[in-house]
């Protein structure tokens, strides 16, 4: 299963909340309980086509950046990573979000595509 994931979330006409890790820490509790609704909101109707998983899976981030701006990987797919697993749950493609089902998360950078920065999720069977 492979899904094109959004970098931020429109949380009123004007504002938006960029998915990354220094947000997070410094957003004020309603702006994130909103941002991570739409963002649900958004996801959930397209997840709806995949199949559900039962076994333990992979999940892959692969970060694809507006620009050649150094950046710490695990910035922003951590938090991607936290909103896209409460997604898939309410979606119920995953049974739950612990280790018992997602067995590895992996990020990646997958290059700069000024055009269309995004994170591509790769959600595949675990493998030992």
């Amino acid at each position: 299963m492979e899904i094109d994931l959004p970098l931020e979330v429109y949380y009123s006409k004007k504002k938006k909340f960029i998915l990354n890790l220094n947000n997070y820490r410094n957003a004020h509790y309603r702006v994130l309980s909103i941002s991570k609704r739409l963002y649900s909101e958004n996801l959930v109707p397209r997840l709806k086509i995949f199949d559900r998983f039962t076994e333990p899976v992979s999940l892959t981030y692969t970060y694809y950046a507006r620009s050649n701006r150094r950046l710490d990987i695990s910035n922003p797919c951590s938090i991607i990573d936290k909103f896209t697993c409460d997604a898939l749950v309410k979606a119920e493609i995953l049974e739950d979000d612990s280790f018992r089902q997602i067995k590895e998360v992996v990020y990646k950078f997958g290059g700069v595509e000024k055009d269309n920065p995004r994170c591509k999720l790769v959600i595949s069977k675990f493998t030992i």
